[in-house]
């Protein structure tokens, strides 16, 4: 009777009974039922979590390339503002550039633009001025708050850009 009942139940291929005889039994097919699952919700994690990281990357990337396009136009126009010239005997008029005059160019341009009030804690760091009278730095210093990982960063991500500008004089 018993071998019967065991072929009448593994004869019924579909049903629930031979569902449970197999996983019973030991059946190879049953043993994985359910790992599939824990495999994909792996995969979805670590997918989730890559694109958060490229995000919070790209945005810090993007603010930096900002932020060096904003030093280097702040430079440019602090070059251009020189007020005196060196007239030395024998050589041809140079600009003459000064720390205070460069910083008060760079903070009068970023005013003009509204770059203040486009990027957050925007300020003027050090070194801004100039290092040899000819030349205008002007470094900027300001914060990015990258998507989604702002929750575990919330003061944000430090960036800074330096941008450098020869005063020249025109013929």
């Amino acid at each position: 009777m018993r071998i019967l009942c065991r072929t009448a139940l593994a004869s019924c291929g579909s049903g629930i009974v031979a569902g449970l005889w197999r996983r019973f039994r030991g059946d190879p097919r049953e043993r994985d039922n359910g790992q599939t699952t824990i495999v994909l919700l792996g995969f979805t994690l670590v997918t989730l979590l890559l694109t958060i990281t490229i995000m919070a990357i790209t945005s810090v990337y993007l603010g930096e390339r900002k932020l060096q396009s904003l030093a280097d136009r702040a430079s440019g126009a602090a070059a251009d503002t020189f007020t005196d010239l060196d007239r030395s005997a024998g050589a041809a008029p140079s600009p003459i550039l000064t720390h205070d005059g460069v910083a008060g160019a760079a903070s009068s341009y970023l005013g003009t633009v509204g770059a203040f009030d486009e990027v957050e804690q925007l300020s003027l760091g050090a070194p801004t001025g100039t290092p040899d009278g000819l030349t205008a730095q002007v470094t900027l210093d300001a914060v990015v708050h990258p998507p989604v990982v702002n929750v575990i960063i919330p003061a944000g991500v430090p960036i800074t850009a330096t941008g450098d500008a020869r005063a020249v004089m025109g013929h």
